[in-house]
């Protein structure tokens, strides 16, 4: 397969010199190498969707078209950690260019299966702590990709700007995931460090989100919760339950307001498929996938929901406002 790649290109080159010997410009000659890749994500939920569809905008943006010289096997494993095994046991047998892994569950499977083939991460909070690279800034080995750690101290700052009042928070987090267990580490040690009382709370499965919701609405004044994958798939069970107690939400990504959490400093998914697309590209174009630092998204979105603090009877400061999106209608 790799070499008929190589012939097809070489073909491609030879006709394009050809018609440039001549004057002629040809009606329609594709640059591109024609590359085989393979986008596997952890759960369905829209915001790990907008990952996948910023990493095919980006890919089409600079030439490589699903159906022309882009080929995409995509996977969704549905929080199925047997079944995400099997996905990436499968996935490397077929040695694809690129493998894309949203989520850090996924890039720990694709870890655990090749150190040759490409893994580039994408919407991984820590990937030191997740074991997946010894250094953000020369990850080494085979993997690279984008984090969507940031900055929490900006996020609580923005909660406590909407609701002055708020001296108890409560975070929810997956238990199972390394990811989630290390953010909501550091989103604790933030918090207190700006004089919250803290309560935290650990799910193993979104069957388990109703009554833990129910238990920490009743013991805090607003939640938090980080770009959790498990969290993200049973969000409306935790809004069902919020809402009953009065009591917001903010959580760290964008979508998740639209849902119906409360406000953010957040981080736009589409964006982490975007740049880890790039990095694709320069894999593809010959950089060592080792030697790309770990990309953190800088593009944050100040938002809200006018819906949300409608209902929970929430008044935010009028110059405060001014500078918040309002996501209610998208």
């Amino acid at each position: 397969m790799k070499q008929f790649k190589k012939t097809v290109l070489a073909v491609v080159t030879l006709a394009t010199v050809l018609f440039s010997s001549f004057g002629l410009t040809p009606l329609q000659v594709n640059a591109q190498e024609a590359i085989d890749i393979a986008i596997v994500q952890f759960v369905s939920h829209p915001s790990l969707d907008q990952i996948v569809q910023g990493i095919k905008d980006e890919l089409a943006a600079n030439g490589y078209v699903e159906g022309e010289n882009l080929t995409i096997e995509f996977h969704n494993a549905e929080a199925d950690i047997n079944l995400l095994s099997t996905i990436a046991e499968q996935v490397v047998s077929e040695e694809p260019d690129l493998i894309f892994a949203v989520t850090t569950p996924v890039s720990q499977a694709f870890q655990n299966q090749t150190s040759e083939l490409p893994i580039i991460m994408a919407g991984v909070t820590d990937p030191v702590s997740a074991g997946l690279v010894e250094d953000v800034e020369k990850p080494g080995e085979n993997i690279s990709g984008t984090s969507d750690a940031f900055p929490l101290e900006k996020h609580f700052d923005l909660m406590l700007q909407v609701d002055p009042s708020i001296k108890k928070i409560g975070m929810i987090y997956t238990s199972s995931e390394d990811n989630a267990q290390a953010e909501i580490e550091s989103a604790k040690e933030v918090a207190e460090s700006m004089g919250l009382e803290v309560v935290v709370e650990g799910i193993a499965t979104t069957l388990d989100m109703q009554m833990v919701a129910e238990n920490l609405s009743s013991q805090v004044d607003a939640i938090y919760v980080g770009s959790d994958n498990t969290i993200a798939s049973a969000f409306e069970t935790l809004l069902d339950a919020t809402d009953r107690m009065d009591i917001a939400v903010y959580p760290s990504v964008d979508n998740m307001v639209e849902q119906g959490g409360l406000a953010a400093v957040a981080i736009n998914q589409a964006d982490l498929g975007i740049e880890a697309a790039k990095i694709g590209i320069d894999v593809l174009n010959g950089t060592a996938i080792g030697d790309i630092p770990i990309h953190f998204v800088e593009n944050l979105r100040l938002v809200y929901n006018s819906d949300t603090a409608e209902r929970l009877n929430v008044e935010i400061e009028a110059g405060l406002l001014e500078t918040l999106e309002d996501l209610s209608g998208e």
